[in-house]
């Protein structure tokens, strides 16, 4: 809940954004996993590209982060502007949306700018079925069930 109330300030606070999102760190063992999307941000804080593939993607060829170009996984929390859900229903998919089949896409794409805020979470998505056995096993490692 804090996490969704920070990003509803975050865009009142960009007034020229009409979606936010928020990421975190991406874990080197999820790099290759095509259901962890990552984000890419300028240095305004302002999403550039949404992607499952690995983006940078110097950063896992090296072996080594680097600081300037991190690794962002996108948490799928999402905010949007209540007068911009009404233009947004009525946009057609995008080309980069179907290719990577991610609404966000859609927006970009559109000329519109959305607002990211990084983090400090440990993301467990549950994407596909497989995802369901690493939650359970995360949970009875911390007596969570």
């Amino acid at each position: 809940m804090r996490v969704v109330l920070h990003r509803r300030v975050t865009l009142q606070c960009s007034p020229d954004a009409v979606f936010s999102t928020a990421v975190t760190s991406l874990k080197p063992e999820d790099a290759f996993d095509p259901n962890r999307v990552r984000c890419v941000i300028d240095n305004l804080g302002y999403a550039i590209y949404f992607s499952r593939g690995l983006i940078p993607f110097n950063n896992f060829l090296s072996g080594k982060v680097n600081s300037n170009f991190p690794s962002l996984l996108h948490l799928g929390i999402q905010s949007y502007d209540a007068e911009f859900l009404k233009i947004y229903s009525d946009l057609t998919p995008t080309p980069l949306q179907l290719e990577e089949d991610l609404e966000q896409l859609k927006v970009l794409e559109n000329g519109y700018k959305m607002k990211v805020i990084k983090v400090e979470h440990e993301a467990h998505g549950v994407d596909v079925p497989e995802d369901v056995e690493k939650i359970e096993r995360y949970m009875r490692e911390r007596n969570l069930s």
